[in-house]
């Protein structure tokens, strides 16, 4: 595998010119994610109406899972083609959007599936097994967008066989953007606009490492060290 140093130089290489188109998308997704539940919630805070803090929550948890979560997926997979230099004449906001109708309904179903199997084997393990499942379930939207049929089990099945092996790989990689998250707290949050894309345009060069390894293997090509 390349080191994590060489990913995060791809990644940084791939992003070039890209950088702030992506911020744009990142502020459309924490609008998304953030806005809708939040203003009624406040509404009610405000207003001192307990029923509408109630239903904020609600309409948080159905943006959460229905907009922002798959939103959040087809970003993933924006910047797994800008990496493979597969992006189209349309701008990146469409490519984006185009992704999210066209694999809405997989990206729901599977990241909601993570997203209970998470908490709960997180609240059991206290908060061990979330990390663990994190990981293994990371890869999930770059496996459906090279396979659209692919039922979402099958999915999580998949990028959870990938990552045997590669869970602490991926840890370490998340762990040297550490200087970078700290910076969007400084900034509060403002950089993330920028960061955000550079985390997900490095995992994407993981993926496609762990790809090609898993390729060689399937071929009799490659033995693991």
């Amino acid at each position: 595998m390349k080191t994590l140093s060489e990913i995060r130089a791809m990644a940084r290489e791939s992003l070039q010119g890209r950088w702030n188109e992506l911020a744009v998308i990142m502020l459309v997704y924490v609008l998304v994610s953030v806005l809708f539940g939040n203003v009624i919630s406040w509404t009610g805070t405000i207003t001192h109406v307990g029923w509408l803090s109630g239903l904020g929550a609600g309409v948080n948890l159905c943006v959460a899972l229905l907009v922002a979560l798959p939103f959040g997926f087809a970003i993933m997979n924006l910047c797994l083609l800008i990496t493979r230099n597969e992006t189209t004449d349309e701008t990146l906001m469409q490519q984006t959007f185009n992704d999210f109708k066209a694999n809405w309904r997989t990206y729901v179903c599977s990241g909601t599936l993570v997203t209970i199997i998470i908490c709960v084997v997180g609240a059991l393990t206290l908060g061990i097994g979330l990390v663990i499942l994190g990981l293994a379930y990371a890869l999930v939207p770059f496996v459906i967008h090279d396979n659209p049929d692919i039922d979402y089990r099958e999915a999580l099945r998949t990028s959870r066989m990938m990552m045997r092996g590669h869970k602490m790989d991926l840890f370490l990689l998340y762990l040297s953007f550490i200087g970078w998250l700290l910076l969007c707290v400084l900034t509060l949050g403002v950089a993330a606009l920028w960061v955000e894309s550079y985390i997900y345009t490095s995992l994407a060069y993981f993926y496609e490492d762990i790809k090609a390894e898993d390729d060689m293997l399937k071929a009799g090509e490659y033995t693991p060290a």
